[in-house]
């Protein structure tokens, strides 16, 4: 419409740019993991602890504090890729938001906290995850675990699956825990509703009685 705009007024078209319908982006309903799915792709990272990386990771290990850490945090892929040793003390976790410059605070649970630690123990260079796999090997790796756990989706689903779990326990905190500075993005993108019944609306029961087990009518 632009260019067309452009051509018309400079009278290089004949036709004015009219007629035309705009093109709506339908996004797709958000999905998400169920708390019991998580823990699912949690417990079968056990199935790769004796495998090795190139890097010399502990394949198991590796799969445990990335999907851990990154439902726990709910950072950003390059965030977490980023966090290091200086990120965390004790249970408590502290880094630098690189999309919005903000600092941001998480307590982390003792199998989280046990994780980064063995993580941290065979790290050359401090990064917790990072130094494991580049993001290409790393998607691949994390693709191939999720079919293996028969679970739909990818690692970016770790941020989504744990702002529907903050919204069911906590309504209205989701944001909060993303840190969205824009209202509304995280029940546009984010949240599925699905988990939380509807975001709280329903329809009515309707006052129907002795219809059950009747057969519908030929």
């Amino acid at each position: 419409m632009t260019v067309w705009t452009w051509a018309y007024e400079n009278r290089l078209v004949e036709n004015p740019p009219r007629g035309v319908q705009k093109i709506r982006h339908r996004r797709p309903p958000i999905r998400a993991w169920t708390p019991e799915q998580v823990a699912h792709a949690i417990e079968l990272t056990e199935l790769h602890r004796g495998n090795r990386l190139r890097s010399g990771a502990n394949l198991g290990v590796f799969l445990r504090c990335w999907l851990v850490l990154g439902y726990e945090s709910g950072a950003r892929w390059g965030d977490l890729w980023k966090m290091r040793e200086d990120d965390f003390d004790g249970d408590a976790l502290r880094w630098r938001c690189n999309k919005t410059d903000e600092i941001v605070y998480r307590t982390l649970t003792n199998l989280a906290v046990e994780s980064v630690g063995e993580m941290l123990d065979a790290s050359p260079d401090g990064r917790v995850l990072g130094w494991a796999a580049k993001k290409r090997h790393a998607m691949r790796l994390m693709h191939w675990h999720l079919r293996t756990c028969d679970l739909p989706g990818s690692s970016k689903w770790l941020r989504r699956s744990a702002a529907t779990h903050v919204e069911k326990a906590h309504p209205g905190k989701a944001r909060l825990f993303l840190g969205h500075r824009t209202p509304h993005m995280a029940d546009q993108h984010y949240i599925d509703y699905a988990q939380i019944g509807g975001a709280g609306v329903a329809a009515p029961r309707l006052p129907l009685t002795g219809l059950s087990g009747r057969p519908c009518a030929s």
